[in-house]
């Protein structure tokens, strides 16, 4: 039986360009060190990255970077709760990024249109996003943030295991009859992968669209970048606009990013430019 979204989806959404602005409601994101862990912060934030142009707020309270903690869903819930009742879900689509059930279902409770976990779904996930007629971002990640980058192999093939994770999930998401205009596979930069095999998969996306599937690229100021050109996590604004140009002309559609207002301006004049 479906459960009536509190915050319907879109009827027309969909195979568009859409950036997703990240919210961190934790004390020790990688990217910002907790800058928006306080409600006012965080909310001030949002409404910043909205006004810059952003269409998809993904809010997260775990941080998932390298040898990072795992929190209780208690935890989780916890923060959430100080910003979930606060949002305009009229305005913009909120997705929560999780892969903790508990988490997940009282986020649906409360309206997100989205559910992002770096886990990659599962049955029981998919199940619950369509009850609550809701999306569905699902990631490829070898490991578990605290050990992922510690037990990397370089010989494996991760286009290869990106496409049999795709495949094994259509055939889940196929046979419960989802709407596969709701799901984006991520390719998951960043997470358990070298430097080489993360540029063999940001090199490899135009594949996807050509099936018709819709992929979620968060290349944003991520270490990858590090390694090329060595710099902190707020000087790799060029190297993430940079990947963001090279997947639009892959045909991706969505970006998972920080830095909001230079990257629809990059999107605006790269449509300007090609015209």
């Amino acid at each position: 039986m479906q459960t009536t979204n509190k915050h319907p989806w879109p009827d027309k959404w969909g195979h568009k360009t859409s950036i997703m602005g990240i919210i961190n409601l934790t004390p020790d994101s990688f990217s910002d060190g907790g800058k928006t862990f306080s409600r006012t912060s965080a909310l001030n934030h949002i409404n910043s990255m909205v006004k810059d142009g952003a269409q998809i707020i993904d809010i997260g309270a775990e941080s998932t970077r390298p040898n990072s903690e795992p929190i209780t869903y208690k935890e989780e819930i916890r923060r959430l709760s100080k910003i979930l009742p606060y949002l305009n879900y009229k305005k913009y689509l909120v997705s929560l990024d999780s892969y903790k059930p508990e988490t997940q279902e009282y986020a649906l409770k409360k309206g997100v249109h989205i559910i992002n976990d770096i886990n990659g779904g599962s049955e029981e996930l998919f199940k619950l996003t369509k009850k609550y007629n809701a999306g569905l971002f699902l990631m490829h990640k070898r490991g578990t943030p605290k050990e992922m980058q510690k037990k990397l192999n370089p010989r494996a093939n991760m286009v290869k295991e990106f496409d049999k994770f795709i495949e094994k999930r259509l055939k889940m998401l196929d046979k419960m009859k989802f709407n596969l205009k709701k799901v984006w596979f991520d390719p998951g930069i960043g997470f358990g992968k070298t430097l080489n095999q993360n540029l063999q998969l940001m090199r490899s996306l135009s594949k996807y669209s050509h099936k018709n599937l819709q992929i979620l690229l968060g290349s944003s100021r991520k270490s990858w970048i590090n390694f090329i050109d060595p710099s902190n996590a707020d000087q790799r604004i060029g190297g993430s606009l940079a990947s963001i140009t090279h997947a639009l002309q892959q045909n991706v559609n969505t970006f998972r990013i920080h830095d909001v207002q230079e990257t629809n301006q990059m999107i605006k004049v790269l449509k300007a430019l090609n015209k």
